[in-house]
């Protein structure tokens, strides 16, 4: 691991224990609540564009079926934990923290999800209270 990803790495870590030291309570509430802005959404289009695309490219795991069938009923934190150590491939947690909430916020938008007023934040609290709730949309 070279020093710039274990620096980006720490930095991933502190974020996340600091977000848990100064938040208050996470009420559960529906990703159909509009959790993420237009504008995270298009900085995650963008950076899925960059990072993601030469794995993700024409592959049905990030929008429709197999999507929602794999995230519905999990919280964002799992998400966000699940691609910062695991993605990029060639460079697990090589990002900055916005910018996995923003390719979580594109997805979110690709896969149906309604944008709100605020963008997603790096809030462990926060984030494990949102829950990827399809079931509205099959009814």
């Amino acid at each position: 691991m070279s020093g710039m990803q274990r620096s980006r790495r720490t930095l991933l870590v502190i974020s996340l224990a600091l977000s848990v030291v100064g938040c208050g309570g996470g009420k559960p509430h529906s990703t159909l609540a509009g959790v993420y802005t237009t504008e995270q959404a298009a900085r995650g289009r963008d950076v899925y564009a960059g990072m993601c695309i030469s794995c993700h490219a024409g592959m049905g795991n990030h929008v429709g079926p197999v999507f929602r069938k794999w995230w519905a009923g999990r919280d964002l934190l799992d998400m966000y934990r699940f691609m910062s150590f695991n993605m990029p491939k060639n460079d697990p947690g090589s990002l900055a923290p916005d910018e996995y909430l923003a390719v979580i916020a594109y997805l979110l938008e690709r896969n149906g999800m309604p944008a709100g007023k605020a963008p997603l934040t790096v809030d462990t609290v926060a984030l494990k209270a949102i829950i990827y709730d399809t079931a509205a949309m099959t009814r």
